[in-house]
């Protein structure tokens, strides 16, 4: 029964060390895009560096007239899975010519979305604009390229939490890229995380966003979502997997059958000494 108790509280550790380290990655954009087609579906080995690069780095990358960079500290793939298919961002996703979705990106140490923006800016010639929900609407002028790197609140707090503000930034996000789909009909939109201990929440004043989007305390939410026919058994989790069951799970079974001899033991050793004193006294 112990050794059971062990196993099981073992899951909960194998799937922080199969995502600790990992970021979604999901790209889309308003027409036909070769950068997007030409990138395969499966880069399990390739870091989140590699991926963003080869999205913004080739020169196409400059025939669109507005690029959208959504930046969410602390974003898993499990809060763009806990979308329900008729959310906004899923919507968007469904109707959109050229798209690629990953779930599971090793994070770089190395990177940075803002200097991505500032150089992706400057080699098209557009104009950079750092902004936050707190800034309200994006306002963009026409008739000129821009490069938007768009700052979102961090994602902390227990699932149901995370549930929930999710889908009051879905609803923000599908607002404002509506309105750059309506000002600008060539346009790409990236949206990533970033680590959450570089933008810690409770180190900055909350802004009105966050308190319009507090979670209720009761709420029904729909399922389904953005990664949904994503496997959940990545190459990390299943490395995690191995290790637990074939090194950690053998040692704790070792521990508790030791355990379990040595209390053995001294239950028969009692009966022995009482029937020897026993029958001294006779």
């Amino acid at each position: 029964m112990a050794g059971r108790a062990a196993i099981l509280a073992l899951f909960p550790v194998v799937g922080v060390l199969g995502y600790s380290d990992t970021v979604p990655i999901v790209a889309w954009s308003s027409k036909s895009s070769s950068t997007l087609n030409s990138l395969s579906p499966d880069l399990r080995y390739e870091d989140s560096l590699s991926i963003v690069g080869g999205i913004l780095s080739p020169e196409d990358i400059c025939s669109f007239d507005a690029v959208l960079v959504i930046d969410q500290p602390g974003l898993r793939s499990s809060d763009l899975r806990a979308l329900p298919t008729s959310s906004g961002l899923s919507t968007i996703l469904n109707t959109t010519p050229s798209s690629r979705q990953y779930p599971h990106v090793k994070r770089s140490t190395s990177f940075s979305l803002q200097d991505i923006t500032e150089s992706l800016a400057r080699r098209c010639s557009s104009t950079l604009t750092n902004t936050s929900p707190a800034d309200g609407p994006l306002d963009l002028t026409k008739n000129s390229k821009h490069v938007v790197c768009l700052n979102m609140p961090a994602m902390e707090g227990s699932p149901k939490l995370r549930k929930v503000a999710m889908l009051g930034y879905d609803q923000y996000l599908s607002s404002e890229i509506e309105k750059i789909d309506a000002a600008f009909t060539s346009h790409l939109v990236l949206y990533t995380g970033s680590p959450l201990e570089h933008y810690r929440r409770q180190l900055l004043p909350p802004s009105k966003f966050d308190s319009a989007y507090a979670p209720p305390d009761n709420s029904t939410l729909s399922d389904g979502g953005i990664f949904k026919r994503y496997q959940l058994f990545s190459t990390p989790l299943l490395v995690a997997l191995l290790v637990v069951f074939f090194i950690i799970v053998p040692i704790i079974m070792m521990a508790v059958s030791a355990l379990a001899s040595l209390q053995s033991s001294v239950r028969l050793d009692a009966p022995k000494g009482y029937h020897a004193q026993e029958k001294k006294t006779q």
